[in-house]
């Protein structure tokens, strides 16, 4: 009994050195709080299942940019990442694609429509700003290849019409006004959509149900009233906790790892197989010192799945970009969003940049940053407003899109309006 007891004793003294020699290890190295070791380790001992991972890459690859739903011409209700309802369509869209595409449980036509169609339609909008192709994007959701839809066929939104029985979904290229309409047995989408119509807090509306015609593309969705809505003002700073997860996770042998201090201040740390360099500016570079150390990955959902486990750490976050030179070769580029709404960091216009070529992932580079809320108030946002700002001061240049973004570095922000313009992109503080 006597010697038990001296064991636990040893074996709790050993841990307590254990814990206290890492802290101090990363203390000296890059003088974190303790607060951040504490919060990095928790994250860190947190790891999730291939499949957790799978399922989460997956739901990243699906988040639109912008989700409405639509009831008329005249209104539609903006659905924002933060609120419940948005996760639930991701994953009931997910969840019904895979199970009839699995079953072949569909019907499929490609057909020429026009965007007028949908605008007196109840339904759901997922709008991407970005052209998907078809065949990868359901291929990554399913493992299954559709032979019908040609290979190069794009679509930039996802138009969701449900009745009691089916659910259609229309993959639209909005440039070619060309739509992938594919037919299933009803997903469930109905009430979700009853349960955002109740919540009539982010009101748009077609621009021509307005009367835009002359000033806007007649295919954007214009905000016409905000109330009640709750908009934090956020700051951003470097991320010690994140530097350290990230490096716990990188480089989990400390021995065979070294670190180097640059003269300008950049840290690099290294195995001779990896590099990681933190610089002063919050961002970083990772990257392997010859392409066969690199990562393999078969897809884009494998490249999603490496970045999630190495450098996640519950943001909200979704793709904004994905470039494809040819088979094994892509670029993913990722951004954060703070309340709903994307966060831009420096000058890219997104906030991590994953590399593959060959096959393998070859380089990630991006921000590390935490999104501190200041503060959260009631704030009026009016969209008109801010178009009627850039007619006072620039004339009737024609709008193509409107979007709320943050922007982040410098002093504390709320949404800008972001206003693309055949003209250039215009920013406008939104009105408090």
């Amino acid at each position: 009994m006597r010697k038990s007891k001296t064991e636990a004793i040893k074996s709790i003294v050993l841990s307590i050195l254990v814990v206290l020699s890492i802290y101090l290890y990363y203390k000296i190295y890059f003088d974190y709080k303790a607060e951040d070791i504490v919060k990095a380790v928790d994250i860190f001992q947190k790891q999730q299942s291939e499949q957790q991972l799978l399922k989460k890459a997956r739901e990243i690859l699906v988040s639109p940019k912008e989700m409405y739903l639509n009831i008329s011409k005249n209104v539609a209700v903006r659905v924002l990442s933060n609120q419940a309802q948005y996760s639930q369509v991701v994953s009931k869209f997910i969840e019904g694609i895979e199970k009839s595409l699995v079953k072949k449980e569909f019907e499929i036509s490609f057909k020429s429509i026009s965007a007028d169609f949908f605008k007196g339609k109840k339904l759901l909008i997922l709008s991407y700003g970005y052209p998907i192709n078809f065949s990868t994007f359901v291929y990554e959701l399913t493992k299954r290849s559709i032979a019908e839809v040609p290979k190069g066929f794009d679509f930039d939104r996802i138009f969701i019409e449900e009745n009691a029985t089916s659910t259609l979904l229309y993959f639209f290229n909005s440039q070619k006004q060309r739509a992938v309409v594919m037919k299933f047995s009803q997903f469930g989408f109905m009430p979700l959509e009853d349960l955002i119509e109740k919540d009539l807090k982010l009101v748009y509306s077609w621009s021509d149900g307005l009367g835009f015609t002359e000033i806007a593309n007649k295919d954007i969705l214009i905000p016409v009233e905000f109330s009640d809505v709750q908009f934090s003002e956020i700051k951003t700073r470097e991320s010690s906790y994140k530097k350290e997860v990230t490096i716990r996770r990188l480089f989990p042998d400390t021995i065979l790892t070294r670190k180097n201090i640059l003269k300008n201040g950049d840290v690099v740390i290294t195995d001779e197989r990896r590099t990681l360099q933190i610089k002063n500016d919050g961002s970083f570079v990772f990257e392997y010192s010859e392409s066969a150390f690199g990562e393999k990955v078969d897809s884009i959902s494998d490249a999603l799945m490496y970045y999630l486990k190495t450098f996640y750490t519950d943001e909200d976050f979704r793709v904004c970009k994905i470039e494809v030179q040819e088979e094994g070769n892509f670029n993913i580029y990722l951004i954060l969003r703070a309340n709903g709404i994307d966060v831009v960091a420096g000058d890219e216009g997104f906030c991590a940049e994953i590399e593959v070529k060959g096959g393998r992932l070859q380089k990630i580079s991006g921000y590390l940053f935490d999104i501190l809320k200041v503060r959260t108030s009631q704030i009026k946002v009016d969209g008109i407003a801010a178009i009627d700002t850039i007619k006072e001061k620039k004339g009737d240049i024609f709008i193509e899109e409107i979007d709320l973004e943050y922007i982040s570095g410098g002093a504390s922000s709320y949404p800008y309006w972001k206003i693309k313009t055949q003209s250039g992109v215009v920013y406008v503080e939104t009105i408090k």
